[in-house]
């Protein structure tokens, strides 16, 4: 049975190897692709790296500095990869937009302006058609004291046109701000841009008698620049980890090759290089089965599929089988699987919702080895049932409509 041979505690020990910030580019998302490597050798796998280079970001300073009726600088944290202001800064009238409603919207031209949402690609576009010169979103809680007031990075949605500057203030700041009457600041935005490397790890379990077909499964190893990334996604790489191991002991039909992407969190550039690199052979590709957040033990668990709707009963055939609640849903899913899908390659993400993803509090202690063993299991079997059947029987196809979903999600990554 295959229950019997996963391991939580296994997958939770291999994590324990990876307690450490792993923002790609740096060496230390090196060091966990190579510590990954010597996990797999260690179980008799070989395997190798592919290294590619992606396009990196830096603030390099961020300020905001009320000018009227006070005078007043406050800390910011510059939203990346978002163009820079003057060099002498922005300055102009203040105002509190709140939501940004149709009544503050109208006020917003040639101003600074606060809101109180983060920025989304749909959002995003709508601070700018409002005329405003550079806007403020609040982070935080009243609650926060010491690191916690520093609020954490975010970047500008990936779209072609991003002529607006922002930065995010903490809650207890921007309470100020409004308590106080700012009616007039100024703002500075300067960034860095380069290259750095990253990398993919590669591993094949070779199949029997159907090893021409090939089933990719996958996760991402780096993180965020501000937190360890245990949730997301290191767990989601020590279940990767365990279906090799359950694999090396029972070879399938079908060739299972388990990669683990760098730089996911920079735009998926890791997924992305490997399709470019491996093109030619996508076309052997049967499915992507990828994991994205997991681990957690308070939760609930999601399977979306990106391809044909054929495939849904078959992965709820396994969430019946295995007895482990699961929502399975047809669409497209922020992750590696829609790099697979863009390419023609039916693609799904095993993801299980949370607490602390892209934060400091992303951290090994909140993982369960219940959870982890659960989420393992379900994926295994299906894993097996894909890569033993004799005839598979859904659609290899990602119909129309997602894929114009697809290409319209990728079109923005051409403008980073």
């Amino acid at each position: 049975m295959i229950l019997k041979e996963i391991s939580g505690q296994r997958q939770l020990d291999f994590m324990k190897d990876f307690d450490y910030i792993r923002e790609a580019g740096t060496d230390a998302e090196l060091k966990a692709a190579h510590s990954i490597q010597e996990h797999l050798k260690n179980m008799g796998v070989d395997s190798h790296l592919e290294e590619f280079e992606f396009k990196t970001w830096k603030v390099l300073e961020a300020t905001f500095t009320v000018t009227e009726p006070f005078e007043k600088t406050y800390r910011v944290v510059g939203y990346g990869r978002g163009g820079e202001t003057p060099e002498e800064g922005i300055e102009a009238p203040f105002l509190y937009a709140e939501n940004l409603d149709d009544m503050n919207f109208k006020k917003a031209k040639g101003k600074i302006i606060l809101v109180n949402f983060q920025v989304e690609p749909d959002n995003y576009s709508r601070l700018i058609e409002s005329g405003a010169v550079a806007f403020l979103t609040i982070a935080g809680t009243p609650l926060d004291q010491g690191i916690d007031l520093i609020p954490e990075e975010k970047n500008i949605p990936l779209l072609p046109n991003r002529p607006l500057q922002g930065a995010i203030i903490h809650y207890k700041d921007a309470i100020e701000l409004v308590e106080r009457g700012a009616s007039r600041a100024r703002f500075t935005l300067k960034h860095e841009y380069g290259t750095a490397p990253s990398y993919n790890v590669i591993a094949r379990i070779e199949g029997s008698d159907l090893a021409d077909e090939v089933i990719t499964l996958s996760a991402h190893y780096d993180s965020v620049p501000n937190g360890k990334g245990a949730y997301d996604n290191m767990a989601g790489a020590a279940i990767i980890m365990e279906l090799c191991h359950y694999f090396k002991e029972h070879q399938p039909r079908r060739t299972l090759e388990f990669i683990w992407f760098g730089a996911e969190e920079k735009g998926l550039c890791g997924s992305r290089n490997y399709v470019e690199v491996h093109s030619d052979d996508l076309k052997n590709h049967i499915m992507n089965l990828n994991v994205d957040l997991a681990g957690q033990l308070v939760g609930g668990n999601i399977i979306c599929v990106t391809g044909d709707s054929s495939i849904c009963p078959f992965i709820e055939e396994s969430v019946n089988a295995t007895d482990i609640a699961a929502r399975v849903c047809n669409a497209v899913w922020s992750s590696d699987s829609n790099t697979f899908a863009w390419k023609g390659v039916p693609a799904l993400t095993l993801n299980r919702n949370g607490f602390g993803m892209h934060t400091r509090y992303d951290i090994v202690d909140f993982i369960s080895p219940w959870s982890l063993q659960r989420s393992a299991y379900l994926l295994c079997d299906i894993t097996e049932k894909m890569a033993n059947l004799t005839t598979l029987p859904f659609k290899r196809e990602v119909p129309e409509q997602l894929q114009n979903e697809l290409n319209f999600f990728y079109k923005r990554y051409d403008f980073m």
